[in-house]
């Protein structure tokens, strides 16, 4: 799942908004809401790219890694993730 992503004029201020809620959750619930997007999907919506990215921020200021990559302008997720023992991984890897 990818998307091309291709930045806006406003979208920095969209993911400082997005990036303001996700602070304030647990490593769980942000585990929950990114898996919630890998069930969905990437769809190709732009504001579901800047939540994407938002996300992407808090578990990279928080764990140093994300699930969510951004690599040029192609954004994308590695598939569904748990938490183990503080961190995340993918799951079904031992």
């Amino acid at each position: 799942m990818e998307y091309i992503y291709v930045g806006r004029e406003n979208d920095n201020h969209i993911i400082a908004d997005y990036k303001k809620i996700f602070e304030s959750q647990t490593l769980e619930a942000l585990v929950e809401s990114y898996n919630s997007q890998v069930k969905c999907g990437i769809t190709g919506v732009h504001r579901q790219a800047l939540y994407l990215i938002a996300l992407r921020q808090e578990f990279k200021e928080r764990l140093k890694e994300s699930p969510v990559y951004l690599l040029e302008h192609v954004l994308g997720l590695v598939g569904l993730i748990e938490v183990v023992d503080g961190t995340i991984r993918i799951k079904g890897e031992d």
